[in-house]
């Protein structure tokens, strides 16, 4: 060994001089052992990739993108555990609008509503069950469309002097009962005089039923696919188009778009395969190492990513992890790193060819693998890292993302020092017995410049020069302040319509709900879980306070148009007669002393038709006690629609369910979620990328004990971070959950090209330290 080499040796990270040794140490095993390490990946390839052809994907559309420990995690539990026992209950809604755009209070359309209701509620089973033997207290759940159409045809065969029932909006009257139309009837034009319904553009319907104790969630997906797909696909009208949706239903929409990635996928690993052969061919004519193998061993360049990310995948699979729509990106982005990876030792390959011929092929591939194992392992490391912190993040679709990413990276930098190290040790064998026979085609080497080399040099002088360094640094001054001012005007703005593909019917029932239905009409579903006795006076008057708060609100339509069902239990006590309380249920009432509350006491109650929905508004322990009870209230305005807008206001309804804790008050909102996203958005991708800039500056540390190379890469990382937010903003890209999870993509992607630089940089500096910048910066 000489003196500069020794000086050379000495001067490399003891971290980078053990990296030399174990990838010597197995280069070696590999080279003598090729075609079993070839055969053994492949078999454990194809055990685990295996398991992703029978892995169903999955999406957690409710909770999937909203943060552990947010208050809206606790606020479902408790609205699944009142609906259907610590089960999601069947929930379909359906969205009725007239085709020709027109309104939808006329006879015929709603006449076809109502038939169309009647035949989805009877006719669309599963199990042999409809949703009519489903229902129990949510059978009459849409009676107010109904008697809203049966008014019609009334007043269809009455004069117009002689109309019996009275079709004002918000409130109808029906033979002297009051009905609300608020629920189902949105994007309505009344008559200035009379209140009368002049337009009306959105009918909603919905399916509601608590899940039978012999179902499972299977058995709740596949009834509520049927019911969607009947609307979606099998109904036939003239008149009307009808949107339904469900969870399911959405879930079932986004894995439709994931689906739609891998054809992407195919196109993009044919483009690579062609860009890879034709560079492959290039670079091995220029150094006399061209033959047919470069051809399986470029193309296989782009394999290996793929086949290490099947693998990836199948062993979380088999891990039990859930297959993500989200995952369908990580190909993507193993492709790219690994290609790159591949190159390196490819080049290594052709150039240790080169310099030493007379080399046997297991020293070939140690020296390969000691040549570029230090640059692969940082770039690997630092990528891996980086998504290895985004698994800490609070939201668990981004935390599938990120694991899905490292262990893909983790594995694929081991296919690429043992598998694709074992295809080129026996394609390299092959070629050098080709080449032991035959005498190379050396007129390329001879070539004493080329055009690509004067370029190369003639910009690494260009680089090096003081007029570049000034010059790019007042770029990139400027490069900076558009990007801050840019990142610090970015929005986190939550919508639907990004999860889906342009053609979904979720799109169009987005912008019914948006723009229709909540400025019209939004509900705040108020849990309450400790009642007590509401004999007592005091109780009841602190229970009473609760909904009078919520119904205090600047926002709020009306306290009549609240379901609470104290008032019409009081109504009920106040005005039967004597007579029919014994008749009804006078027996439970001398059983239960005075408790007004109980459920025998209360049975006469449910049993008048006009109360009998109060029955799914109140719960009873196993001893017939008010346990627990649900209320709604309901509000509008123009900035219903608007995600911050219902931030706030969700906050304000948890702040007054707060303040009667002896009540144990829980308020629902179905889009609350998504809106509790809003808080830790942004924090989250700040925080997941300063850790990962951390990261890496440890892991440049660690290759590179040099403070200002290790400063340039952050500076460098940090850079690209700032660019992506700002350019992003600039772009009209606000934060959600998908431009977070490719934004921590991007910052994977941005590490690997500061370490290969600043590593490869450094690495010339100890192997020739008296050489130029430039001369560094060509090589």
């Amino acid at each position: 060994m000489t003196a500069h080499a020794t000086e050379s040796a000495v001067a490399t990270p003891a971290f980078v001089r053990l990296l030399n040794f174990l990838f010597r140490r197995l280069g070696l095993f590999v080279a003598d052992h090729d075609k079993f390490v070839l055969a053994a990946t492949l078999v454990f390839t194809v055990f685990c990739s295996a398991k992703i052809a029978f892995t169903p994907q999955q999406d957690d559309i409710r909770t999937g993108y909203t943060p552990y420990g947010s208050r809206s995690r606790s606020e479902i539990a408790i609205y699944n555990e009142y609906f259907s026992a610590n089960r999601d209950p069947i929930m379909v809604f359906a969205f009725v609008v007239a085709k020709d755009g027109g309104s939808m209070a006329r006879l015929e359309h709603m006449r076809e509503t109502v038939r169309q209701l009647d035949y989805a509620g009877t006719n669309v089973t599963h199990r042999g069950k409809s949703f009519y033997t489903l229902c129990t207290d949510f059978c009459l759940i849409n009676e107010p469309v109904r008697q809203f159409y049966n008014g019609l045809v009334m007043n269809s065969n009455s004069s117009d002097f002689d109309q019996p029932i009275s079709l004002t909006f918000p409130i109808m009257d029906v033979l002297g009962k009051d009905l609300d139309l608020s629920p189902y009837f949105f994007g309505v034009e009344t008559n200035a005089t009379d209140h009368s319904v002049k337009f009306l553009k959105v009918v909603g319907i919905q399916f509601r039923a608590n899940l039978p104790d012999n179902w499972d969630k299977y058995d709740l997906q596949n009834y509520e696919r049927r019911m969607t797909a009947y609307f979606q696909k099998e109904m036939q009208s003239d008149l009307l188009n009808i949107y339904a949706f469900s969870l399911t239903y959405t879930s079932d929409e986004i894995v439709r778009t994931g689906l739609t990635i891998f054809p992407f996928l195919a196109v993009g690993f044919t483009i690579m395969s062609i860009f890879s052969v034709a560079t492959v061919f290039y670079s091995s004519m220029r150094m006399g190492q061209w033959s047919n193998h470069k051809i399986t061993e470029a193309v296989f360049a782009c394999v290996c990513p793929l086949l290490a990310t099947a693998s990836a995948l199948g062993f979380l699979f088999w891990c039990g992890f859930r297959f993500g729509t989200i995952l369908c990106v990580t190909p993507f982005l193993v492709l790219a790193i690994g290609v790159d990876d591949a190159y390196l030792m490819m080049h290594s390959w052709m150039r240790v060819s080169v310099d030493e011929p007379t080399m046997t092929k297991r020293e070939r591939v140690a020296h390969m693998l000691v040549d570029v194992g230090p640059s692969v392992t940082i770039t690997s490391l630092t990528n891996f890292l980086a998504f290895l912190v985004g698994i800490y993040t609070p939201t668990p679709e981004i935390q599938l993302f990120c694991m899905g990413n490292s262990v893909a990276i983790l594995f694929d930098f081991i296919y690429q020092i043992t598998m694709y190290a074992a295809l080129l040790s026996i394609t390299g064998d092959l070629q050098m017995r080709k080449a032991s026979k035959a005498t190379n085609n050396t007129q390329w080497l001879k070539m004493k410049k080329e055009m690509f080399s004067d370029i190369l040099d003639e910009y690494s002088q260009w680089l090096a020069s003081r007029f570049t360094a000034v010059f790019l640094f007042i770029v990139l001054c400027t490069y900076w302040s558009v990007s801050v001012l840019g990142a610090s005007q970015i929005k986190v703005i939550l919508s639907a319509d990004k999860l889906v593909l342009q053609d979904s019917p979720l799109i169009i029932m987005n912008h019914l709900r948006e723009k229709f239905v909540l400025v019209n009409y939004t509900v705040a579903n108020i849990f309450i879980q400790n009642p007590g006795n509401l004999n007592d006076p005091t109780r009841l008057r602190r229970l009473n306070n609760l909904i009078e708060r919520y119904e205090a609100y600047p926002e709020c339509i009306g306290a009549n148009f609240s379901h609470y069902f104290v008032r019409d239990y009081k109504f009920f006590q106040e005005t039967v007669e004597l007579e029919e309380e014994e008749s009804f249920g006078a027996i439970g009432e001398v059983e239960n002393g005075n408790d007004k509350f109980s459920k025998s006491a209360m049975q006469p109650f449910f049993s008048w038709p006009e109360f009998k929905h109060w029955n799914g508004f109140v719960k009873f322990d196993e001893n017939g006690k008010l346990n627990r009870i649900w209320a709604t209230v309901s509000y509008h305005g123009e900035l219903m629609g608007d995600n911050v807008y219902r931030k706030s206001i969700l906050e304000r309804w948890r702040r007054t369910a707060d303040s009667f804790p002896e009540l144990n008050v829980s308020v629902f909102d179905d889009y609350a979620p998504f809106l509790d996203q809003l808080d830790s958005m942004l924090p989250a991708t700040v925080s997941t990328s300063i850790c990962t800039l951390l990261c890496m500056m440890i892991v440049c540390f660690l290759f590179m004990y040099n403070l200002f190379t290790v400063v340039v890469a952050t500076i460098s990382i940090v850079s690209i971070c700032i660019g992506v937010f700002g350019m992003l903003s600039y772009w009209g890209v606000d934060l959600d959950p998908i431009s977070m999870a490719t934004t921590i993509m991007s910052i994977g992607f941005s590490v690997d090209f500061p370490a290969h630089i600043t590593f490869h940089y450094f690495r010339e500096g100890l192997e020739e330290p008296d050489s130029t910048p430039a001369r560094r910066v060509a090589k």
